[in-house]
């Protein structure tokens, strides 16, 4: 209870502060944008249990950072009232929900981690984590000759113990995909389109550069589900390339179109979800047909969105 406690008043204060970028010019808007998710972040990151900067985990703040963005640069293109009253009660509620989500008491033990990834139910030849063995020299002080030690040591040690919802951390990682997107339009002026007029060079820089950061960041949470070991450390950075280099081309695409309104952050959500789905399928990709079907129909989808929007011009 305590814990809710905490998370509603980080959304509360969260949320405050982020509405106030609404009456700041672009540049220190983006300056107190990245300040209010840093804050965020940073005050997720001890509700797991960890008070020094340093250690605290990175995979749990990721979400509550990507609603204060959120946030602050939606408010960036609503009017004051009512709308702006709007975005501060959701943005309350998302913050909270979300540290409430990213710090579950109810966390599996990392013995239990194995089986949850493998889909496999009470596994148990793979429930024992994987260790080798490490061999050192060691003086014997008798006769001052070297003796081989040897150290077991754990390598699929889990940095975070398994998310016990890992469907809600999707939800709300492909949720706030789309509002982050939405929030960079917002943060960069004319990126949502909304006077169908073209952006210049460095604005339209800007604007692809913050899609494909928060596209990264939604990567690394959504890599972190399948790969929570400290050893997988490479695979959440890779993802966050996997993630941002698509949603960057994307952006810059479909910016060029002046595609209006929320065409943008809507067809740069679904590149985020078809990236999802090809980084984890199972199989081959040329061998997964049901997943070639999806692709196939949600292609189909997204081109009909584009002609959508270059007809409503």
């Amino acid at each position: 209870m305590q814990q809710r406690n905490v998370a509603r008043e980080l959304g509360l204060l969260v949320a405050s502060v982020a509405v106030l970028v609404h009456w700041l010019d672009p540049a220190p808007a983006v300056l107190a944008t990245a300040l209010i998710a840093t804050a965020a972040a940073a005050g997720t990151g001890p509700l797991v249990g960890e008070w020094r900067p340093w250690r605290m985990p990175v995979v749990p703040m990721v979400l509550p950072a990507l609603a204060a963005v959120s946030i602050a640069g939606i408010a960036r293109v609503v009017a004051p009232l009512p709308w702006l009253a709007l975005v501060f009660v959701a943005g309350w509620m998302v913050v909270a929900w979300v540290v409430q989500l990213e710090t579950a008491p109810d966390v599996l033990t990392a013995a239990e981690a194995p089986a949850l990834e493998s889909g496999v139910a009470g596994a148990t030849a793979t429930a024992t984590p994987r260790s080798f063995v490490r061999r050192r020299p060691k003086r014997r002080a008798e006769f001052d000759l070297p003796q081989i030690v040897a150290d077991p040591v754990v390598v699929n040690t889990p940095e975070l113990p398994p998310h016990p919802r890992p469907l809600a951390v999707r939800s709300a990682a492909l949720g706030l995909a789309f509002l982050g997107f939405v929030a960079a339009g917002g943060l960069v002026p004319g990126g949502l389109a909304l006077d169908r007029q073209p952006l210049s060079t460095r604005h339209l820089a800007e604007f692809v550069v913050l899609n494909a950061a928060i596209a990264g960041l939604v990567g690394y949470r959504m890599a972190a589900l399948t790969a929570p070991h400290r050893f997988d450390r490479i695979v959440r950075v890779v993802a966050i390339g996997q993630y941002a280099l698509p949603v960057a081309l994307a952006a810059y695409a479909l910016r060029t179109l002046a595609l209006p309104r929320l065409f943008i952050p809507a067809l740069l959500g679904l590149v985020v979800y078809l990236v999802t789905d090809v980084r984890e399928s199972p199989e081959p990709l040329p061998q997964n047909v049901r997943l070639l079907q999806e692709l196939a129909l949600l292609g189909f989808a997204a081109v009909a969105v584009v002609a959508w929007g270059l007809a409503a011009k």
